[in-house]
């Protein structure tokens, strides 16, 4: 015999909206989880490139205003007082550390041309950001 007016759930029904809602709730979590990931990757990139944006900016301007300049080993001097060389993972300014977290410092000068290429290093599932420029000093 059959009841018309029957409240509630049985336990099957119950038992099935629970695994619904906690597969979608393992959905949300699992895609709010892969953006944390994504934003702490891409935050950790665009701070290496601006790392490398800051070197070449501080390299270019002492070299633009310089009266002298010389390169000897990837080590850079101006005016014969400043020297600036990649120690340790950092670009140093008479040994005191200016930027950290560098991979590769390369100059070379060649007649009033200097070339410059700088690369951070890597973050963590980010491929190494490297700028170079060139400037010509003046005679």
């Amino acid at each position: 015999m059959l009841l018309k007016n029957q409240k509630g759930l049985s336990l099957v029904e119950l038992l099935a909206g629970l695994a619904l809602l906690s597969m979608i709730m393992l959905l949300a979590s699992s895609i709010h989880l892969f953006g944390q990931k994504q934003a702490i990757s891409q935050s950790a990139q665009v701070q290496n490139q601006s790392d490398v944006r800051l070197a070449l900016k501080i390299l270019t301007k002492e070299i633009r205003k310089a009266t002298s300049v010389t390169v000897s080993n990837n080590t850079l001097t101006i005016n014969d007082t400043d020297i600036y060389k990649l120690e340790k993972g950092n670009l140093t300014k008479n040994g005191v550390p200016i930027i950290s977290n560098l991979k590769n410092l390369s100059i070379k000068m060649e007649n009033n041309k200097v070339t410059l290429s700088v690369t951070a290093l890597a973050a963590s599932n980010s491929p190494e950001s490297t700028l170079s420029t060139v400037i010509y000093t003046r005679k």
